[in-house]
């Protein structure tokens, strides 16, 4: 199937995504400690700091869910494509996908 070959690039990017993320958080967090119970200019411009790594990471994360949604809509469209290329081996997969998730939740059933 030729929807697996977009997995690699999906994944790369929710990598980096999330180590950007992370990063912004962490720079976030190290902000508020700097912060502390500070007034003044010096709390105000932290807070400034804070508030733009904030918007950062939203626009980063809006970034990431529209690249995501990109993603799913290619593996759609190549998924589509292959059941109307062919359509009995893509029956027979969802037979064999049916059957194996019957027997995974009767087995868990018993116990």
């Amino acid at each position: 199937m030729q929807a697996s070959a977009n997995q690699p690039e999906f994944e790369g990017a929710a990598d980096r995504a999330a180590e950007d993320l992370n990063r912004i958080v962490e720079q976030a967090e190290e902000l508020l400690k700097q912060l502390g119970d500070e007034t003044g200019e010096a709390a105000d411009a932290v807070r400034e700091r804070v508030t733009q790594t904030l918007h950062q990471a939203r626009a980063k994360l809006a970034a990431t869910a529209e690249e995501a949604e990109q993603v799913v809509e290619n593996l759609a469209q190549r998924t589509e494509s292959y059941v109307r290329a062919n359509p009995w081996q893509s029956v027979a997969v969802a037979a064999l996908l049916g059957g194996a998730i019957t027997l995974l939740i009767s087995k868990m059933g018993r116990r």
